[in-house]
């Protein structure tokens, strides 16, 4: 051992044990956060300065935080005893529900005509032809090459499109190829009822939103912003929320390569686009916004500025925010109270500026909470573990919840912790409407996925409760909702929306109820038939010998299945077109 390690360990041995002892004491703060979605891209730096009161400190320069710091409503405050003298009770004065009367006659296509409209339709149709004729102009195209047989698509298409997307949401099969498959086990007669294979494949490949020539370099999100400042638009324009709302971020699920590709542990899909949603308590969304990176150009912290950016069209109405311990702090509170709105959110424990309550060693049960002269309270409450929370509107009261624990013993809570868990499970339903029977498939295009989400998720969810606000003696499932949307949506036969029983429904019948054995009439080079390998014999060779062997040993012919469309030797046709 050298001279120089002997003096570190004779002279800061007591040093080092008091580092250590300090360190535990700060880590021990960190077990105290409610919430489960912690991000930890956005967890402030480990430091005592007030700096952390931005959960995006990164981007604000020295002048900023010595404004920010200096302001009177963010200066150091002095917390008392709750004594409910400060606490602010606004009046809430709108009339939440539909601002639009929907005729009683109204089919499922309707409701979600409400927001997927025709001008957006039209935007799908016009930018998809564009983004066609942009990217066909960059390839020289070959005779064989799929490319070469693109005609421009129109709203009809467009609309069946959507719908088959909606329903391989609802029938899963393992690739997109099986939808078309004429096998006996994915064998159906939907997509090729309404369009090919090859045609489909064509207009996924060219779905477009904006023009890419027009893109500015500064926009991450530019092919998706239209569609969704439109969409967002049309959801205003059809609801009034409640008193109640919460923000909150959802994940569209997305492992490619992109810049503002986020991880959140605590999420179903970990790894994908972050959305930033406005929800009212029954789920209807409101408002919603792509997180595309770090940024600050007004001095706030990323939640802060979410929070009152997506609900600036609904402030100073006296309504009550909800957010969860990402978003929640003083600066947050302080704003929206000068905007005639309270909030209530969990709260981390390592906020600046916070009442020495946070610190606070409880008993299970046991709640103390102080209150400043804003009328701000953050409370602390020891259930099965420690919650911090933060209110405009609430002591900390405790309230029966009606229910009763193993020991036939009434549970009691926080009145905060009743209205916390009341409004912000209007994103949770939400999120889990739009999860079932998802149709968001595989894709490198990460705007597809984006697109996929917000018109035939979070757009179809709304009209659902659009849909049963409207009609409350006829409410549906979201399956039931879907499956009568699809059907319309694609033509079936059989919607009518004044039968009792509106799942039965007819599919659309095929072109011959009997099979026929026909010579081909398509002509080729030459002036010759066109000859196509027998299907049947080809998939049977397939298993056994492979794909490349089976185009050498199965013979070409001219003979198919009328009916099905489907080219087949004379022997395949008595063994799979006849009783």
């Amino acid at each position: 051992m050298n001279s120089r390690a002997k003096r570190f360990k004779i002279g800061d041995e007591n040093v080092v044990r008091g580092l250590l002892e300090e360190s535990e004491s700060d880590l021990s703060s960190f077990s105290e956060f409610d919430d489960t979605d912690e991000d930890d891209t956005y967890m402030p730096p480990n430091s005592s300065g007030d700096n952390q009161s931005f959960n995006d400190s990164s981007d604000i320069d020295e002048n900023t935080l010595e404004v920010v710091n200096n302001h009177p409503k963010t200066s150091k405050q002095t917390w008392n005893d709750i004594t409910n003298q400060n606490q602010k009770n606004f009046l809430f004065e709108k009339n939440p529900g539909l601002k639009i009367e929907i005729p009683h006659n109204a089919t499922i296509w309707t409701y979600l005509n409400l927001f997927i409209t025709d001008e957006i339709i039209n935007l799908m149709v016009v930018e998809t032809n564009k983004n066609a004729d942009q990217v066909l102009s960059k390839h020289r195209l070959t005779k064989a090459s799929r490319f070469s047989k693109w005609v421009p698509t129109n709203d009809v298409e467009i609309k069946q499109f959507l719908g088959l997307l909606m329903w391989m949401g609802l029938v899963q099969m393992p690739s997109l190829k099986d939808y078309w498959s004429v096998k006996m086990l994915y064998k159906n007669c939907v997509a090729k009822n309404i369009m090919s294979r090859n045609r489909f494949e064509l207009i996924l490949r060219f779905w477009h939103f904006a023009d890419n020539d027009q893109a500015p370099e500064s926009d991450r999100i530019f092919k998706i912003r239209n569609l969704i400042t439109k969409m967002v638009h049309n959801f205003q324009n059809i609801m009034e929320p409640e008193e109640m709302m919460a923000v909150d971020e959802t994940m569209v699920p997305f492992r490619g390569r992109l810049k503002f590709k986020q991880y959140i542990p605590g999420k179903a899909h970990k790894y994908g686009i972050k959305l930033f949603k406005l929800c009212g308590v029954n789920g209807y969304t409101y408002n919603m916004e792509v997180y595309a990176g770090k940024s600050q150009t007004d001095g706030r912290g990323l939640g802060c500025r979410v929070v009152v950016d997506l609900s600036s069209r609904y402030l100073n109405c006296g309504r009550t925010i909800i957010t969860d311990n990402f978003y929640t702090s003083l600066n947050l509170a302080n704003e929206l109270l000068e905007k005639n709105t309270h909030l209530i959110g969990t709260l981390r424990s390592n906020r600046v500026k916070l009442p020495d309550v946070t610190k606070a060693k409880l008993q299970p049960g046991q709640i103390v909470g102080k209150e400043n002269s804003n009328g701000i309270v953050v409370a602390k409450w020891r259930d099965k573990r420690d919650v911090t929370m933060l209110s405009t509107r609430h002591d900390i009261s405790m309230i029966d919840t009606g229910k009763k624990n193993r020991k036939n013993e009434s549970i009691v809570k926080p009145k905060i912790i009743i209205d916390y868990n009341a409004g912000k499970a209007g994103i949770d339903l939400s999120d889990q409407l739009s999860s079932y029977s998802s149709p968001v498939r595989k894709s490198i295009r990460w705007y597809h996925k984006v697109a996929t989400e917000v018109l035939l998720g979070t757009a179809v969810v709304n009209a659902l409760i659009v849909y049963n606000l409207n009609t409350p003696q006829n409410k549906l499932k979201i399956t039931q909702f879907r499956e009568l949307l699809i059907n319309e949506m694609l033509g079936f036969i059989g919607f009518n929306q004044s039968e009792q029983d509106q799942t039965s429904l007819v599919l659309p019948k095929t072109r011959r109820a009997k099979h026929v054995f026909i010579q081909t009439t398509l002509k080729c080079n030459r002036n010759r038939k066109l000859r196509k390998r027998c299907a049947h014999c080809y998939n049977e060779k397939t298993t056994t010998v492979g794909s490349v062997q089976a185009c050498k040993d199965v013979k070409r012919v001219t003979t198919l299945c009328e009916t099905c469309d489907v080219y087949t030797c004379a022997d395949c046709f008595i063994k799979h077109h006849t009783k």
